[in-house]
């Protein structure tokens, strides 16, 4: 059993009504959801979502490490998927994989795993010195050289919190937390796959809609979220 966090703010909370759809279609109505943020939002989740009020007032961009530090300290969940509000799912889930991904990351031998990519990430031109691990199920396992760029990305991924509570500094946006949270002399790995078990259109950018990226969400369900999206 693994459950999904989602970590939100204000300006993005309208994100979570096109979100949540995509979710359940490509995910699983049946797979608990915990969104942390703060401004509960004006509209009702699925049954699957519960909102989670990290605190009464907002964060500001600056300080968004800390609502995050603050929603992982509040569950006691050993492992976890972390996602962001505007990652609309394109693509089928692969859930067995995801469950899969779990029990390794679980392994007594995996402990020191901070965060096992769910994207491409590990493959992607910041990543140095790719190379295989072992395989796992019908998963290819890879890991970088801990100096890689954005081995702290905020792509979909499975956390290990206590690791990830323990790098986590206050007092950081998110572009600080991806680029200049120090892996390189931590007792922690990053690892991937060569296979890509979750696919998403990432909607925003500095507070703008990317229509390239919804682009990214077939039909009929582009249409049906086109109502949801606030510009």
């Amino acid at each position: 059993m693994i459950r999904v966090f989602v970590y939100t703010c204000d300006p993005y909370i309208w994100c979570l009504k096109p979100f949540s759809y995509l979710f359940n279609v490509n995910w699983s109505e049946l797979q608990e959801v915990i969104v942390g943020g703060f401004t509960p939002p004006q509209f009702p989740l699925p049954g699957n979502f519960k909102f989670h009020q990290i605190d009464k007032k907002p964060y500001p961009k600056e300080k968004w490490s800390d609502g995050l530090i603050k929603f992982l300290g509040d569950f006691n969940d050993d492992i976890f998927v972390l996602l962001l509000e505007d990652y609309l799912l394109n693509r089928t889930v692969d859930c067995g994989g995801v469950s899969t991904l779990a029990e390794y990351m679980r392994l007594e031998k995996n402990k020191d795993v901070v965060r096992f990519d769910l994207t491409m990430d590990r493959l992607s031109e910041f990543a140095k010195n790719v190379r295989d691990v072992e395989g796992w199920g019908h998963y290819d396992i890879i890991t970088c050289d801990a100096d890689s760029m954005y081995n702290m990305s905020l792509q979909a991924a499975i956390w290990n919190r206590r690791n990830l509570l323990s790098l986590l500094k206050p007092g950081l946006n998110p572009w600080e937390v991806e680029t200049y949270t120090d892996m390189v002399n931590q007792p922690y790995r990053v690892l991937g796959s060569r296979q890509n078990p979750v696919r998403y259109a990432n909607l925003m950018l500095k507070g703008a809609v990317m229509d390239y990226e919804l682009d990214k969400v077939p039909e009929p369900h582009r249409t049906t979220i086109a109502r949801w999206i606030v510009r």
